[in-house]
């Protein structure tokens, strides 16, 4: 907890909060899925009071460089109140500290609820329609989440929530270090073809699987809601069934079954009637929403801030969710794809996994054995070391992998397919090249995509083709099996 290791202030903290005589921390872990906030299991003796006994609770913290959309662990735990008292599946929460004299910052403790909540362990459940019941199950409590009263003291009347999350996302992209065309591009259709305004409701905003603790094909708590608040109900929808949330899983609702079951459950249990064009709508915005993040969360690491290794993978997700966003938009009626401008010469000469641009075939020869060391290194991990390693620390162990295979993968292969394919784009597209500036090319086209100097739809459909090329090339190194699909 404390950097030094002292608990001793926090068990007299959580004594004086439990009405113990005495609390004995047995045991702390830092439990998964902790990018945006700090989660540890507590187990813990207390002797006296009504708590007395073996108890695990979790503390839930800020992390060290919290995200801006965040909501505070104070508003976060009045969340939790009232929807433990509006009988919401959440964990119960027990205590609030404000004082950073106890831990160095604000921190909340729930009661710790038992279950699954690794995504890749439920979708492996979720075959011949196994999880049907339990998909219909999380739209109905979805639907519950919905009807839980807004705070009385916020005026949602007249509030457009389309348009105030595009103009957002703009604000937020406008900030980066880098520009994202295929983002700017997925957002200028979101503007030309926003989805439907709606009505706020309370949403949850982060309803997904590996936010959802699920045992023995049951839900036992929604998790994490530090994004809670006002938005449209089928943003939560769209969300939840985003390809990004599938996990390899075979159902389009989360990976773990059908939409029509989380539907039938949502509506059936007092939900919005949901239209299936615009639930297409919110997905893609769900996609785009999810790359923006991926980005911050990048941004974090990079800053020097928090450098973590699960935040730095997350922005190698960024080519996997724009190849998404180039799937997932309809092409424009009348369009024959055929037809359009491409460099797929370009893009077909590295699809294989030992093929090289001819100029940097004397540097793969310069990394063979550095290259071969990495891959021992890694099948040594994977085989020998993994298999013996349990929760967190086998969490790390497949990160440090995954890292060591797109290190592996950037090196043999170079980044020069991405400057090959961007050379072929600036020209396509008549863009600047500035031998100072990488991004020159990127930032002109994005700064036409942003003010619709490519509305057309034979330009817009050329640039999915030429940006898709772009996407490919960064996700045979990042993301591989994206590639593929």
């Amino acid at each position: 907890m404390r950097d030094d290791g002292s608990d001793s202030v926090l068990r007299a903290w959580l004594a004086q909060r439990s009405g113990a005589d005495n609390v004995v921390i047995r045991s702390q872990r830092r439990l998964g899925g902790g990018a945006v906030q700090d989660n540890r299991l507590l187990e813990v003796a207390v002797t006296g009071g009504p708590m007395a006994g073996e108890q695990r609770w979790v503390l839930r913290s800020d992390a060290r460089a919290p995200l801006a959309i965040s909501a505070s662990r104070q508003e976060e735990f009045a969340v939790l109140e009232r929807a433990w008292r509006h009988n919401i599946q959440v964990p119960e929460p027990l205590w609030m500290c404000a004082d950073d004299s106890v831990l160095g910052r604000p921190f909340m403790v729930m009661r710790h609820v038992a279950g699954e909540a690794s995504p890749r362990a439920l979708v492996a459940q979720a075959g011949d329609g196994a999880l049907e019941s339990l998909v219909e199950a999380l739209g109905a409590e979805l639907a519950r989440i919905h009807a839980f009263p807004l705070p009385s003291d916020d005026d949602h009347e007249g509030v457009d929530v389309v348009s105030t999350q595009l103009a957002d996302f703009h604000a937020r992209l406008a900030r980066l270090d880098q520009p994202q065309p295929v983002l700017a591009w997925a957002l200028r259709w979101l503007e030309c073809h926003p989805p439907a305004s709606a009505q706020p409701v309370f949403a949850h905003n982060d309803f997904r699987t590996g936010n959802l603790m699920i045992n023995d094909g049951r839900l036992e708590a929604v998790l994490d809601w530090e994004f809670a608040g006002p938005n449209a109900a089928l943003a939560d929808i769209g969300w939840f069934c985003a390809p990004c949330w599938r996990f390899g899983g075979p159902g389009e609702a989360g990976g773990l079954g059908s939409i029509d079951a989380f539907i039938r459950g949502y509506e059936n249990a007092g939900g919005v009637h949901v239209d299936r064009e615009q639930l297409d709508k919110w997905i893609i915005l769900a996609t785009l929403r999810w790359a923006v993040i991926a980005l911050e969360q990048g941004a974090r690491h990079d800053s020097g801030v928090q450098p973590d290794l699960e935040l730095a993978l997350t922005s190698h997700l960024l080519p996997g969710l724009e190849l998404d966003l180039l799937r997932l938009i309809p092409v424009a009626a009348g369009i024959d794809p055929a037809s359009l401008p491409s460099s797929s010469d370009l893009a077909d000469a590295h699809t294989t996994e030992h093929s090289l641009p001819v100029a940097w075939e004397a540097l793969s020869a310069l990394n063979d054995d550095a290259r071969d060391l990495m891959e021992i290194t890694r099948q040594t991990l994977k085989s020998e070391i993994i298999p013996a390693l349990e929760g967190e620390a086998r969490h790390s162990a497949l990160m440090v992998a995954n890292a060591l295979s797109i290190i592996a993968r950037q090196q043999y292969r170079g980044v020069s397919i991405w400057g090959e394919v961007r050379e072929t784009l600036a020209q396509q597209l008549s863009l600047p090249m500035d031998a100072e500036d990488d991004h020159a090319g990127a930032r002109a086209l994005v700064d036409e995509i942003s003010r619709g100097a490519r509305d057309t739809p034979e330009q817009f459909e050329a640039l999915r083709h030429l940006l898709r090329e772009d996407a490919l090339a960064r996700a045979r190194i990042s993301q591989p099996r994206a590639a593929q699909q």
